[in-house]
C-alpha cells in the first residue's frame, strides 16, 4: 500500500483510494484548517487571510465530495 503524502495523494500522485487513508487525510486537513483559524490575530488579520481559508475550504469540499463519489461507487 502506498504511503499517502500531505496533499492526500500517494506517492505517484494518484489520488488514495484507500478509505482509511481517505479519513486520515480528512481529518488531518481539518486540524491544519483549525490551526491556521486559530492562529488569526485581530490585530493582523486581513481579507487575504479570509481568502486563504476560504480556498482551503474550497479545496476540502473538492475533496470530501470525491472521496464521498468513490464510496458510492464502492471503490475504496
Amino acid at each position: 500500500m502506498s504511503r499517502e503524502t500531505d496533499e492526500g495523494e500517494n506517492k505517484v500522485g494518484r489520488a488514495s483510494t484507500v478509505k482509511a487513508d481517505q479519513i486520515r487525510y480528512l481529518k488531518n486537513r481539518m486540524k491544519l484548517l483549525s490551526c491556521v483559524i486559530d492562529a488569526l490575530e485581530t490585530e493582523t488579520a486581513d481579507a487575504e487571510d479570509l481568502n486563504n481559508i476560504l480556498n482551503m475550504m474550497n479545496e476540502l469540499e473538492i475533496r470530501i465530495r470525491r472521496f464521498r463519489d468513490d464510496w458510492t461507487d464502492g471503490k475504496p
